[in-house]
């Protein structure tokens, strides 16, 4: 592959069109050496796989953001993007997919299909592509933040992104209208912590963990490791949404409304750095769900 990145450098910042500084992202390995890169901002995160046969990417941000991604890789690559997956149909994952031209495969849940997704090739319980250092299994675990996320794993670097599965520390976001359940989502979550083996470093579907207070106004390759999360906290989070439905249940036995329950959550002191922002849209989602 031809790299253009200078490796002994801390941060290489590139010269981009003044257009296109309208829209930027950061380009961050998650290794020294690694071909596996995150692209922050605009939307979830962005990983890129620039392998030199061709570049897999996972997830598009938000519309008109797929040239950004687009102009970060070809700063690091000379390589065409050949691959997209995408982790759900929300547009802030997948709403970059139409400014990539070319060949270029999308691969997705069966289910997106549905939420006007284009998808070329469908995954419906695992899909494996590439291997050896490269190799990425694909799986489905039942409904959660849609009805249609994969987990994306690479076994042999020991990391995982789940896209809005684990957005981050934070009160369960769901969409109903495509098939979200914040019920079902506690059991997907356990589901994938207890069933994925060998992982030890997460991506969260956005930017928790991965922010750059450098200056963002123009594109960089930044060679440090950037902080992923550990394994061990989707196995807490799994616990999180857990906990937190039961206490949404309790809370709607009382009589309680959504919006006093989610004033009054009692929840265990482990959670307590948790942004719950988010909780009375949950709390509704799950009021919806259970019934009177």
């Amino acid at each position: 592959m031809m790299m253009r990145t200078v490796w002994f450098a801390a941060v290489l910042t590139l010269a981009i069109p003044a257009h296109a500084q309208e829209k930027t992202v950061r380009l961050r390995t998650l290794g020294p050496g690694d071909i596996l890169y995150v692209l922050i901002g605009g939307g979830g995160n962005t990983l890129a796989l620039m392998r030199d046969d061709g570049v897999v990417v996972i997830d598009t941000k938000l519309p008109g953001w797929g040239t950004a991604i687009r102009q970060a890789i070809e700063s690091a690559t000379d390589q065409p993007v050949t691959t997209i997956i995408n982790t759900h149909a929300h547009p802030d994952h997948a709403g970059g997919n139409a400014e990539f031209s070319g060949n270029v495969e999308v691969i997705a849940h069966a289910n997106t299909v549905a939420a006007g997704l284009r998808v070329s090739r469908t995954v419906t319980d695992k899909l494996t592509l590439l291997s050896g250092s490269d190799e990425i299994d694909l799986f489905y675990f039942g409904r959660g933040h849609t009805n249609g996320d994969l987990v994306v794993v690479f076994p042999q670097k020991r990391l995982a992104y789940l896209g809005d599965l684990f957005p981050a520390k934070s009160a369960p976001l769901v969409d109903p209208a495509a098939g979200g359940s914040v019920v079902a989502l506690a059991d997907t979550l356990r589901r994938v912590a207890t069933e994925i083996t060998g992982v030890t470093r997460v991506v969260t579907g956005h930017a928790e963990g991965l922010a750059d207070s450098r200056d963002p106004s123009s594109t960089s390759v930044d060679i440090s490791t950037p902080r992923t999360m550990r394994w061990s906290d989707v196995a807490e989070y799994a616990d999180f949404v857990r906990d937190f439905v039961a206490a949404v249940r309790q809370a709607r036995a009382a009589g309680k409304t959504a919006a006093d329950a989610s004033a009054t959550l009692a929840l265990p002191d482990r959670y307590r750095g948790y942004d719950m922002s988010g909780a009375l849209r949950a709390v509704e989602a799950i009021y919806a769900e259970i019934g009177p």
